[in-house]
């Protein structure tokens, strides 16, 4: 923790400060949307591009000359996510787009692989719960990986989704496959006080169990996380979060089975209260990943880039 400290004294001179940017209720840093779109609409942020640099230990920082780059509408909400990376030591780029409907639910989530374009085409219920959920693989008319428009879909499977709630502490949802079959149940579990606390999830064939459970600090926040991925063998990964006053997360640590593997650490800016880094340590090998952010927003002229060439 002292060489993280270090780190933070030598890369900002401004104290970590709030923003909640971050919407912690999803999965942070992956292909779904996770930044608080009313705190990007409120804002009027653009878009934000994250350069990725590394340390390890003995060494100094080296800028790796990859990028993350999130680019939203002007409801907030996130449209486009790229990522660079090293494939075969020659960089690439991984592109996810995102679309919307009228009440602002994700219908569409497109990314690309080294095949081409594959989408998850989303339809919802009154309650805005998904309930049908299609796999396709997509052309694209254009020669780019940023844009897409769509030349032709192939849709290769659809799984169905049904809930039924029983009470306000216990609800349930059913995945059916494409033979319209029952295959996997998720119960979800809740306090007097509404918080989700548990989601057990087992496998009709097979009778694979797993479950997720959620504890909350006293003003509601998630503090504690824990993932069974395999309940008869008792293997646990715990996230444990802290927040500064305001409730934005400063970092979240992360333990299997009990063992201290990984932290993430949250910088904010004390006087814009924007997101400004995020540090990643490797607890065993103490292998720092650093992520600085920058940002655009609406009204300004665009002087950020995307480093990675996009064709």
């Amino acid at each position: 923790m002292k060489k993280i400290a270090f780190i933070i004294l030598l890369l900002f001179s401004t104290n970590a400060v709030v923003g909640q940017i971050l919407d912690i209720t999803q999965p942070l840093f992956t292909d779904a949307p996770f930044f608080n779109p009313n705190f990007i609409k409120q804002n009027n942020v653009k878009s934000i591009t994250g350069s990725i640099s590394s340390k390890k230990v003995r060494d100094i920082i080296r800028t790796k000359g990859l990028d993350y780059y999130y680019e939203f509408n002007k409801n907030g909400s996130l449209k486009i996510q790229l990522s660079s990376h090293l494939s075969s030591g020659i960089k690439d780029s991984t592109v996810v787009n995102y679309t919307y409907n009228d009440k602002g639910l994700l219908s569409v989530k497109r990314k690309n692989d080294s095949y081409g374009y594959f989408s998850y085409n989303y339809k919802y219920n009154d309650d805005n719960n998904i309930i049908l959920q299609t796999y396709c693989r997509d052309e694209n008319k254009l020669n780019t990986k940023k844009n897409f428009e769509l030349k032709k879909q192939y849709i290769i499977s659809t799984d169905s989704f049904s809930y039924k709630k029983y009470d306000d502490t216990q609800a349930k949802k059913y995945f059916y496959n494409g033979y319209k079959k029952v295959f996997k149940e998720q119960t979800n579990y809740y306090n007097k006080y509404g918080y989700l606390i548990e989601e057990y999830t087992k496998f009709i064939i097979g009778n694979n169990k797993k479950k997720f459970t959620y504890e909350y600090d006293e003003q509601g926040r998630l503090s504690k996380k824990h993932k069974y991925t395999s309940i008869a063998e008792g293997s646990k990964t715990s996230e444990f979060y802290t927040y500064d006053e305001i409730g934005n997360v400063l970092d979240i640590k992360t333990y299997d089975n009990d063992k201290h593997t990984s932290t993430k650490q949250f910088l904010y800016d004390s006087k814009t209260m924007l997101l400004t880094a995020q540090i990643i340590q490797d607890i065993e090998t103490e292998f720092l990943r650093i992520i600085q952010y920058r940002y655009e927003f609406f009204g300004e002229e665009t002087q950020l880039q995307f480093t990675d060439t996009l064709k």
